[in-house]
């Protein structure tokens, strides 16, 4: 190599140096920017050109980023799980606040004063300050249970509120990578910082919802499954839709060989039932409110036009129209009708009806009662139940029947949030808003806090049961509730004793009659004295049954749903530290290898001045010599 190819060498080696020395320098500078990851100057050797064996020198071919996308998309996917269950963890803490007792407030205080006010008066039936008491504590027992309810579903809606901004972030978030992609594809400078913004976006993403990236061939971005963005190009906006169910009730029973039959006139095990005759009652009641019922029976007239049809004339009700007639009554009720509309079977399916007649009670023939929520939405869930009792000819009680919705057939009054994109649907696997998305649809099995709410809804309806009717059949012994009574057929039979304390079958429909104080009497009182020490309620919304799995009483059942929210909330922060520490962990690794290290970067300083010194040295040597050459010098 001549001497002028030796200086050309130690300029490269002179400029790679400088370089790497603005590189270090950057580094260092840029150590506590947000995002900020490490940068090296890309090296490579010039290639050789004809008879050179010594080399040409060093090219600086940029200045590149160190980064592991294996750890960074590993550490997203960590970050994402760690979202969630920080999520749940608020949501559940602040959901077990509004549980939050004391030994002086609290509804297990409000249990206990309903309580000792029955047993007050049952020292003294007659004493007006008890009766008063009584119903103070009453209505302080329904009041105080709403009100808990009340602050659970607030809880709801002020994750509702946060949806909508984090959905809106999220949105905010894609379009800003996009715009980022889009400068990327036009740039030919340098573009290590607007990856950095982009990655740190991606990780900012990554808290709200689980993101698929694929780099391989241009970008794109799926969350739940779903394209959201492709290079640089968004316009697939992340959206919340609301779907809500109406509640449908059948009371029919399936056959194995897929015969459908009605409940009313026939058994499970498809046996007939007896006919019914003039003296049986045939009652359909709506949430355990008299106020919200009616009845039937074998021989009453149906006005002419009953059916839909105005050429229909009077009809009797007879075996053959009997749950054609009983919904004609639910929809003629004022007050029922408000709520429910009943229909003759799958009234639009399989079989011929009168033009005018929506309801299915044209046809021909009884299929089976179908009563079906006016309004859609978990607001709107309703209980409703069929009780028969069959008198003799002497109006004794022969029979008792108690009758319910077939669970597997009807469909559960619902509200459900559900993430869209372009009209598909994104089912989140993990993030933040996976966690609200959950709590937030009644129907997810995820649901912790519509959970909470359907445990106090079914306190409500057990308190509302077993507080109306009774059958005492012995000095001690009761069957309680009035489900029970209306199923109880025994010996002795026994009379069904109304007290109509309570009316509701959840939370909401809840109420305290306080005027049935007044009308109580000495046997019914130690009746409900009983109920505080009943050990073996069930809590499934039927007949009471001591038998049944998890029965407890009244305010063990409270405190177990209290045990539970505590229960659920240390769970899910258990949850969030383990999953915290192992995206830490690949975090850590993460951080060790893109973050700035000082130390590291004074090394390399060092390396990089002795470097440029000596290839300074070389081009001082080499001018010298050539200077010699030249006669410049002696």
């Amino acid at each position: 190599m001549s001497l002028f190819g030796t200086f050309s060498v130690a300029q490269t080696g002179l400029s790679a140096s400088k370089y790497g020395i603005e590189t270090v320098s950057n580094n260092i500078a840029n150590k506590d920017t947000d995002g900020y990851k490490k940068r090296v100057t890309d090296l490579s050797e010039i290639g050789q050109m004809g008879s050179s064996i010594t080399g040409r020198g060093v090219s600086v071919d940029g200045v590149s980023r160190v980064t592991s996308q294996y750890l960074y998309d590993n550490y997203m996917k960590e970050y994402t799980k760690t979202s969630y269950y920080d999520k749940l963890t608020s949501m559940l803490g602040n959901v077990e606040k509004v549980f939050a007792e004391t030994d002086t407030a609290g509804l297990s205080v409000d249990i206990n004063n309903y309580f000792t006010a029955v047993e007050q008066l049952r020292s003294n039936p007659n004493s007006q300050i008890y009766k008063s008491y009584l119903q103070s504590q009453g209505q302080a027992l329904v009041d105080n249970l709403q009100r808990l309810y009340s602050s659970v579903e607030q809880q709801q809606s002020i994750e509702k509120v946060e949806l909508k901004t984090n959905v809106k972030e999220v949105n905010s978030i894609l379009k800003e990578i996009a715009d980022i992609n889009d400068k990327l594809e036009n740039y030919n400078n340098s573009t290590n910082d607007l990856l950095d913004k982009r990655d740190a976006l991606e990780l900012k993403l990554s808290q709200y919802v689980n993101a698929d990236i694929n780099r391989d061939n241009g970008y794109e971005i799926k969350i739940g499954g779903v394209t959201a963005l492709s290079g640089g190009t968004f316009n697939r906006e992340l959206e919340i839709s609301y779907k809500d169910t109406k509640q449908i009730d059948k009371f029919n029973y399936i056959q194995s060989n897929g015969t459908v039959l009605d409940s009313l006139k026939y058994n499970e095990d498809g046996t007939a039932k007896t006919v019914y005759d003039a003296n049986d009652v045939i009652k359909y009641t709506l949430n355990n409110d008299d106020n919200l019922s009616v009845s039937i029976q074998i021989g009453e007239v149906l006005p002419a036009g009953w059916d839909g049809n105005p050429s229909t004339p009077a009809t009797t009700v007879d075996n053959d129209n009997l749950t054609r007639a009983l919904a004609y009554k639910i929809n003629n009720d004022p007050k029922l009708s408000q709520y429910v509309t009943a229909y003759n079977g799958d009234y639009n399916n399989d079989y011929m009806i009168y033009a005018g007649d929506d309801r299915g009670l044209s046809t021909a023939s009884d299929k089976y009662l179908t009563v079906i929520s006016n309004e859609a939405g978990k607001s709107n869930e309703f209980t409703g139940t069929i009780s028969v009792v069959r008198y003799d000819a002497t109006n004794a009680v022969q029979e008792r029947e108690a009758l319910y919705k077939n669970e597997s057939q009807s469909t559960t009054a619902e509200s459900d949030v559900v993430l869209k994109i372009l009209e598909q649907n994104v089912n989140l696997s993990s993030g933040s808003i996976k966690a609200q998305v959950e709590n937030l649809s009644s129907s997810s099995p995820n649901n912790k806090i519509q959970s909470y709410l359907d445990n106090l809804d079914s306190l409500a309806a057990t308190l509302s049961d077993i507080y109306d009717q009774y059958i005492q059949v012995g000095e001690s012994d009761y069957i309680y509730g009035q489900n029970a009574a209306n199923d109880y057929n025994g010996t002795p039979m026994g009379e069904i004793v109304s007290v109509g304390l309570f009316s509701g079958t959840s939370v909401k429909t809840l109420a305290f009659n306080k005027n049935a104080v007044n009308d109580l009497k000495q046997e019914q009182i130690e009746y409900l004295a009983t109920i505080q020490w009943k050990t073996d309620l069930s809590f499934d919304g039927k007949a009471q049954d001591s038998t049944a799995t998890n029965t407890t009483s009244l305010s063990e059942y409270f405190r177990n749903t209290k045990v539970n929210v505590s229960s659920d909330t240390e769970n899910a922060k258990y949850s969030k530290e383990v999953q915290a520490n192992i995206a830490q962990t690949i975090g850590t690794t993460y951080n060790n290898i893109v973050k700035v290290d000082e130390d590291d970067e004074m090394v390399n300083l060092m390396k990089l001045q002795a470097a440029y010194t000596a290839n300074a040295q070389i081009i001082t040597a080499v001018d010298e010599m050539i200077q010699v050459i030249l006669g410049l010098r002696s």
